[in-house]
């Protein structure tokens, strides 16, 4: 997947050559059939819309991270750097009169200004979102969804890490912290900062109960016996809320059969600020970033002023084919046929009739002595080739 010699392009993006690209293509088609299997429709938002529209939505990650641009008319353009908050805007202001739920699903580039070497600008994401549903049957939806489509990716051995963010403030919130502290401890977390998070513990002036909770938090990622053992730590309904509802997924989960690769993990946070409940993403073995990520945000499409719960996920193309590759990309397609002639207009016609029987040609279109042409088309590989006199 990496691109060599490539002086005349700019960093963050890469030219496929065509046994990526028929790898990217053959697993698109692959998702959004899926995706369809379950009653998602797939939808299309422009590439870029105005800044004003869509960055006030945005939670600070993202909207450092965005690509502006005038246009000829003075106005602020961004390039889409997701698909979840365009499809908010979408829903909240021509679909908000239909009835919910509604599925949506998506392929696409996004972008994003990433200042780090070899990180990517463009990025290709395929996802689904569900929106007008605030049971935790949707978010298990999501998240079955999301196992499902790493199994049909090729993804042998994955795990789902899954979070809840109210479930995290209510401990936060039990442990003493004062408001600034909490929103630094969920920065330490979210960094996987342990050293920023003992400062802050041994920093603060926590009663034993709030300094055990502070000892232990970081640590709270397992199986089921980890919401067992934070039940005791919270006392703030709404996080009690958010845990009968992990339960209820947990629950779910494993009897659609993903049990061993479900992991609670009440330190994930994913940091895109738009997130309000259940929080997940998605690993493969000897893999050190997330294929898929994504939760709940009851939030975001009251920011575009239509107040309607959601839940979705995205997951990253590219990545899936980097942690493929080990399998190595299929082989470069050839076509079926190679006809060569001196008469073209035979030539076409027959190329025409194959194609119409489900066929590949290809014509030569060179004016090379046959020797030659057929060489070339052994050396392609092509099983059929005919010499039209």
């Amino acid at each position: 997947m990496e691109n060599s010699g490539s002086v005349l392009m700019p960093g963050g993006v890469r030219d496929l050559l065509p046994a990526e690209a028929q790898c990217k293509r053959e697993l698109e088609n692959r998702l959004l059939a899926l995706f369809a299997s379950w009653g998602y429709q797939e939808v299309v938002t422009p590439t870029f819309e105005y800044y004003e529209a869509l960055a006030p939505a945005m939670g600070a990650l993202l909207h450092d991270h965005l690509y502006r641009f005038i246009d000829d008319h003075g106005q602020i353009m961004l390039l889409r750097p997701d698909m979840t908050t365009p499809i908010a805007r979408l829903v909240s202001t021509r679909l908000k009169d239909q009835q919910l739920p509604q599925r949506f699903c998506y392929v696409t580039d996004v972008f994003r200004r990433e200042d780090q070497a070899g990180q990517q600008r463009e990025f290709y994401q395929a996802g689904v979102e569900l929106l007008g549903a605030a049971s935790p049957e949707a978010d298990a939806e999501a998240l079955c969804l999301a196992g499902e489509a790493l199994r049909l990716a090729g993804i042998g051995e994955f795990r789902l890490a899954v979070g809840q963010v109210d479930v995290l403030s209510g401990i936060l919130e039990s442990s003493g912290l004062t408001g600034d502290d909490q929103e630094r401890a969920k920065e330490a977390l979210n960094r996987k900062d342990l050293v920023a998070w003992e400062q802050l513990a041994s920093s603060a002036r926590l009663c034993s109960a709030g300094q055990e909770i502070m000892d232990v938090l970081p640590y709270l990622h397992g199986g089921i016996e980890v919401l067992d053992r934070v039940a005791g730590l919270i006392d703030n309904p709404r996080a009690q809320v958010g845990l009968a509802g992990l339960r209820q997924v947990w629950r779910i989960m494993n009897e659609c059969g993903f049990r061993d690769q479900l992991y609670i993990d009440l330190t994930l946070l994913r940091g895109l600020g738009y997130y309000t409940g259940i929080v997940f993403e998605g690993y493969a073995d000897g893999v050190g970033y997330p294929l898929c990520g994504g939760g709940r945000y009851d939030d975001l499409l009251s920011r575009f002023g239509f107040s309607c719960p959601a839940t979705g996920f995205a997951l990253g193309i590219e990545r899936i084919m980097s942690a493929l590759e080990k399998n190595g990309l299929p082989e470069e397609k050839t076509p079926d046929y190679f006809l060569i002639g001196s008469d073209s207009c035979r030539l076409f016609k027959k190329a025409q009739t194959l194609r119409e029987s489900g066929r590949s040609v290809e014509i030569a279109v060179r004016s090379i002595p046959v020797a030659e042409a057929i060489a070339y088309a052994s050396r392609k590989g092509i099983p059929h080739i005919i010499v039209e006199d």
